[in-house]
């Protein structure tokens, strides 16, 4: 018993002793390193985008979605009226007029109409909405040309294009614009290769990769207000969307707005209208999102919330991840830190205590890597298992547990049962184990419980707030944070490597998910598994046929005039400059684009930014 106490104290006098050093390395290699590369701004995967021109829209940021495979960049516009003096188009309008325009011109074939000398005499009028108020601001700016974007269908969609100062991270670049209606869309904002273009790199990794440094540390409950109601706030690590408790909602679609009324903690009520951001569809029911202020602390914010009658929730505002990401970082040990002022989180690069983390990491228990999650709700760190045994030994009871690891690999372990707690109706056992980070080794006691599902593709650990001594916070904006190191440059074309083969595949950082060439796909089942076989080929002359079990089906969301379309998601190993990951592929034909595949975000989030202006930065062109 004295040689453990005394491996406890020296484990947790190792963890002592190098936070400062770690947490030093990992602050730089998360916000320091990513910031700028040479003279280049790095941006997220999202970023808030800014109108320094539109003085109704002052420093208001907009989401958007920052995309190395978009040659374009978008903006959501309504009311699009194209307006001529030319002769030539006389009683023309509408899209009848933007189809003679684009043959006048040979907007497909030619650069004639961006390289007339007076743009004035074709004008674009549009309406921006504004986020919070509702407000549609009108603007007039000449017709730069017409952006031709390749449907998925046969031929090409005519977007007018108007040029814009935007600015994003503090860098302002006059953008070629084309408006289009992204109602649809998650982002009202796509950003593309013309702004991008010889100034941004971009990490896949991140969400507001920029707004790091102004995240303020709230605790996992706090307290905020609405107009002067008062709620409880609960934060949730696996929902992307905010909900806000509201009863009586009226949703008025036609004129874009919502009446509700909002029910405070102590129960007070107050109706309210607010403008229609969007509807939220779910499998079953469409819930209006709005912008509201919400009063944490000493801040004020602008935060997107669905509305949903919260009355059986013990909080009536859920922070999902996309709030989180724009403004705080939650310390997972703490609640109620908005009764003082909020600490920004640059104050963890002077405190030796901290460690940060993401909502997903990989972590090693007793040498297995287990996918690993932070709760609040727990004390002792849980373990769930595919299954639990419980034997009565010469030596003490003995819990005998199956986990998969991160690979989906069983192992099989035995440990001395310690103790048992009941949770509810569960009674876990309890076991010590060692957990391994990057810069300490823990001894920790943890739970077990048997997950429901036995199909599951992995175990995974429940972090709580007590397992390092110091505070744990959660940072949503990634994955993989407690391996984030200085990320690789690429370009926006590679050499990728697969199954003996060689091609170069386009890097994307607004896919999410891989997607590759295939054609003959035909679907069947082999013992109870969705299996499907498919031809993959390229423009170097490689062919060859698969079989693969199909892990996902996915729905894509389709441009305006489109239709959407499903695609069959299966694995497949990949390698990129020494990069070799298994990751989930979609499943299309691809026969009309110049590159046979691409690399999503379920590839590029592994450390690696990606430039819009170079091509084969890792590896060589063959």
């Amino acid at each position: 018993m004295t040689s453990l106490r005394l491996l406890t104290t020296l484990c947790l006098a190792a963890f002592a002793a190098s936070p400062a050093m770690a947490q030093n390395t990992q602050y730089e290699s998360i916000i320091e390193s990513r910031s700028q590369i040479d003279d280049k701004v790095v941006l997220g995967r999202t970023e808030l985008v800014y109108f320094p021109a539109i003085d109704s829209l002052d420093n208001i940021g907009i989401p958007a979605k920052i995309d190395t495979g978009a040659d374009s960049t978008s903006l959501h516009a309504e009311n699009i009226v194209i307006t001529t003096d030319e002769p030539a188009f006389e009683g023309i309008e509408g899209d009848e007029l933007v189809d003679a325009i684009a043959v006048k011109y040979d907007a497909l074939g030619s650069t004639q109409l961006r390289d007339r000398e007076d743009k004035t005499n074709i004008m674009v009028s549009f309406d921006i909405r504004h986020p919070f108020t509702g407000e549609l601001i009108r603007l007039e700016k000449p017709l730069f040309r017409l952006a031709m974007i390749k449907s998925r269908g046969d031929g090409h969609l005519a977007r007018p294009v108007v040029e814009l100062d935007l600015t994003i991270a503090g860098k302002t670049v006059r953008t070629e614009v084309n408006l289009t209606d992204r109602d649809r869309f998650s982002y009202p904002i796509l950003i593309g290769k013309t702004f991008l273009r010889n100034t941004a790199w971009v990490d896949a990794g991140f969400d507001y990769l920029q707004s790091q440094p102004d995240a303020h540390i709230i605790g996992r409950k706090e307290k905020a207000s609405i107009e002067n109601l008062p709620l409880e706030v609960s934060t949730s690590f696996d929902s992307r969307y905010s909900i806000l408790h509201a009863l009586d909602i009226k949703v008025d679609e036609e004129n874009k707005k919502v009446t509700f009324t909002l029910e405070g903690q102590d129960k007070t009520r107050k109706t309210m209208t607010a403008p229609l951001s969007r509807m939220l569809r779910f499998s079953n029911a469409q819930r209006p999102m709005v912008y509201l202020p919400v009063k944490l602390g000493d801040t004020e914010q602008h935060i997107q919330v669905y509305l949903k009658d919260r009355s059986k929730n013990h909080s009536q505002l859920r922070l999902g991840t996309e709030a989180l990401n724009q403004y705080f970082v939650v310390n997972l040990g703490a609640s109620y830190l908005g009764k003082s002022d909020l600490a920004p989180i640059s104050t963890m690069a002077k405190d030796d205590s901290i460690l940060m983390i993401s909502g997903e990491e990989t972590v090693k228990i007793d040498g297995v890597s287990i996918i690993a999650g932070p709760s609040g709700i727990i004390k002792t760190p849980l373990l769930k298992v595919s299954q639990i045994d419980e034997q009565r030994t010469e030596y003490g009871r003995m819990i005998n547990y199956t986990i998969k690891d991160a690979n989906g690999k069983n192992h099989r372990l035995d440990k001395p049962l310690k103790r048992k707690i009941r949770v509810g109706d569960q009674v876990r056992p309890i076991v010590g184990t060692e957990i391994s980070l990057p810069s300490s080794l823990l001894l920790r006691d943890i739970a077990l419980e048997t997950r429901e599902s036995s199909d599951s593709p992995f175990s995974q650990l429940e972090i709580s707030p007590d397992l390092i001594p110091g505070d744990l916070l959660v940072n949503t904006r990634t994955t993989q944070l407690l391996d984030k190191h200085a990320p690789k440059q690429a370009g926006y074309i590679e050499q990728l490597s697969m199954d003996k083969m060689h091609f170069p595949v386009k890097l994307d950082t607004g896919a999410d998910v891989s997607s590759m060439h295939a054609t003959d796909i035909k679907t069947f089942e082999d013992n109870g598994k969705k299996m499907v076989t498919f031809t993959y080929g390229n423009h170097q002359g490689d062919e060859k046929t698969y079989t693969r079990e199909i892990v996902k089906t996915m729905r894509i969301k389709a441009r305006a005039g489109e239709k959407p379309s499903t695609r069959y998601v299966v694995k497949m190993k990949v390698k990129l400059d020494g990069m070799e990951k298994d990751i989930n592929v979609n499943l299309r034909d691809r026969s009309r684009f110049e590159y046979s595949m691409i690399l999503g975000k379920n590839f590029l989030k592994h450390n690696i930014v990606v430039s819009s202006d170079d091509q084969f930065i890792l590896t060589k062109k063959q």
